[in-house]
């Protein structure tokens, strides 16, 4: 019994004793250095981000490295590993694959002469495309969604709205552009003129655009920048609007 309890209390020390010089290893191990940097702060969803940098310390040549992407405040994810050159340095193309902040790192795995090692993080902001056919509106007076036929040419993707009608979407300064078409729908030969605005709670900055009937329709492109709402007036006479966009930080737009 007396032989057993020595032999116990040995091993116990024997495992103290090792303890700190297996922490004091650890600890003296160096910590992969990453650099990185983004081609870019903006992309559209679909679009890719080039990310380039350089890894130093043991063995850092043709080491596997992770990317990862965070969405908003949620979690980092791997999206792609890539290897270092022989140089140390590594370069990736990250598409982006929804709207709305994000950011961007580079993981160094520890391994048996170093410590994991993390870059600094990148952000950047993806965008995309929203069609208004699609997206939540408050309307006045006649509205109307569903495809329209302009000078021969049918558009799956249209809103008509009469004279005294207005759609409203809420675009709480997310969006930068606004692009479409204008026109008067086939059997209306009566001409019209349409509003497009963009504003605030307190200050609104519509421009108005003539509409000819029995004519293709007039393609517009502006910037929204900077408004709380974004909508479409018809002033006079039955306009369509056709293909109708804007270009938006978000995958949605909200109900007003």
């Amino acid at each position: 019994m007396r032989l057993r309890t020595l032999a116990a209390a040995t091993a116990v020390g024997l495992v103290a004793s090792l303890a700190p010089t297996v922490a004091a290893q650890a600890a003296a191990k160096p910590t992969y250095k990453v650099s990185i940097s983004t081609s870019t702060t903006k992309a559209d969803v679909g679009q890719t981000i080039k990310v380039s940098g350089k890894v130093r310390g043991p063995k850092a040549a043709k080491k596997r490295l992770a990317v990862q992407v965070k969405v908003g405040s949620g979690k980092w994810k791997t999206v792609k590993k890539v290897r270092t050159t022989k140089k140390n340095r590594y370069t990736a193309a990250v598409k982006v694959t929804t709207a709305g902040q994000q950011q961007l790192r580079v993981v160094a795995p520890r391994s048996k002469k170093a410590r994991k090692g993390v870059s600094k993080a990148r952000g950047f902001v993806g965008w995309r495309w929203l069609d208004l056919t699609t997206q939540p509106k408050a309307t006045t007076g006649s509205v109307k969604v569903g495809a329209a036929t302009i000078a021969g040419t049918t558009y799956a993707k249209a809103i008509t709205i009469t004279s005294g009608g207005r759609a409203t979407f809420t675009i709480n300064d997310r969006c930068d552009v606004f692009k479409g078409g204008f026109g008067v729908k086939a059997g209306i030969n009566e001409d019209a003129s349409v509003t497009t605005f963009h504003s605030t709670p307190v200050w609104g900055n519509g421009t108005e655009h003539a509409v000819a009937a029995n004519a293709p329709a007039k393609n517009l492109r502006y910037t929204i920048k900077g408004g709380y709402w974004f909508g479409i007036d018809a002033g006079a006479g039955v306009v369509t609007a056709v293909n109708p966009a804007v270009h938006c930080a978000v995958n949605r737009l909200t109900a007003k």
